[in-house]
């Protein structure tokens, strides 16, 4: 009886090791759709809603020049957003067009060219050209 136990104990625990944990674009997600719910209720400014999301997006995928272009842009235009100087609705269309070609960009690995220089097969970047 004792075996019995220990042994469905194991099952059960070595099923719960084998659960699928929420991959990073997921755990992102979820995160986006919390912060978006936050500015929505008040709790939160759209400049901190994308200080968060670049915070959060720099933690699960790592510093890059696109994520921190994109993120400046899209802090420095909800900031003009709030103040007034742009309107709040154009902004938020045109932050969520550059994340999801952020993500986009994120999903699709970036193809390295190569040249030939007669015995080696070099691997360039575009800025080394």
């Amino acid at each position: 009886m004792k075996r019995i136990i220990i042994v469905c104990s194991m099952v059960a625990l070595s099923a719960c090791a084998t659960m699928s944990r929420p991959t990073a674009d997921q755990e992102f997600e979820a995160y986006r759709a919390e912060l978006k719910s936050q500015r929505d209720k008040g709790e939160i400014t759209a400049v901190a809603e994308q200080e968060k999301l670049r915070d959060r997006y720099w933690k699960l995928f790592g510093r890059d020049a696109n994520s921190a272009g994109h993120f400046a842009f899209s802090t420095t235009l909800m900031r003009s957003a709030e103040v007034g100087n742009f309107p709040m609705k154009e902004a938020e269309a045109l932050v969520a067009a550059r994340e999801s070609q952020l993500l986009a960009a994120k999903k699709t690995p970036r193809q390295q060219p190569f040249s030939w220089d007669g015995d080696t097969l070099k691997n360039f970047d575009e800025n080394d050209r």
